[in-house]
């Protein structure tokens, strides 16, 4: 991981000082404000969680109680569910997804300006989407969002817990967190016919 790390940020350091000049100047390349930043890596942080989580096999099941048996053995507590849903993986989750933050770069999209965190690095290779946009450049190479998504999750590690291990599907996490419950984002509350509208132009976070 820090291998990939370290040639995503070579990756990155060539790129901008190549485009430094071009882009220097350019109103895509300015700062980033840092509430805009956290609702970002907020966003980033929670789908991350869930992309781990999907991943997990849905058939992958564990015990879980109390463990203290009744007159015949058995623990009346116990109980089988999910691996994915189990505090014991979420946690241990929760605990190293910050080290992802390392593979994104703060940014802005050449047409319209907004900003974004930018996985570099995908599970197909490098992010197409690096061409769309200009690097932010800032002194701290991003490690800044890596002490942001440990805050994030520090501050609301029992809401995130709660969210994952909610017996209906998993989605919509980073509106719900961000949003609604650490207020870092600004987007609308979550109904129950809500549907994603999809990338558009909007400055909105």
């Amino acid at each position: 991981m820090k291998t990939e790390s370290c040639c995503l940020l070579l990756v990155l350091g060539t790129t901008l000082l190549f485009a430094g000049l071009a882009t220097a100047q350019h109103p895509a390349a300015r700062p980033i404000s840092s509430k805009e930043v956290k609702c970002l890596v907020c966003k980033a942080t929670m789908n991350e969680m869930e992309l781990a989580v999907g991943k997990v096999d849905p058939k992958r099941k564990i015990d879980v109680g109390d463990y203290r048996l009744d007159a015949t053995g058995d623990s009346k507590k116990k109980k089988t569910i999910l691996f994915a849903k189990s505090e014991m993986y979420l946690t241990e989750l929760m605990e190293s997804v910050c080290d992802r933050m390392d593979d994104y770069a703060k940014a802005r999209y050449k047409k319209n300006g907004r900003p974004v965190v930018l996985k570099m690095m995908t599970e197909f290779g490098m992010n197409p989407e690096m061409s769309e946009v200009d690097f932010v450049q800032e002194g701290d190479l991003n490690k800044t969002l890596k002490h942001l998504c440990l805050e994030i999750v520090e501050d609301h590690e029992e809401s995130i817990l709660k969210m994952f291990q909610q017996e209906d599907e998993v989605k919509d996490t980073d509106v719900r967190l961000c949003s609604e419950v650490a207020n870092i984002c600004n987007e609308q509350p979550i109904e129950d016919d809500y549907e994603y509208e999809g990338e558009d132009d909007r400055d909105e976070l």
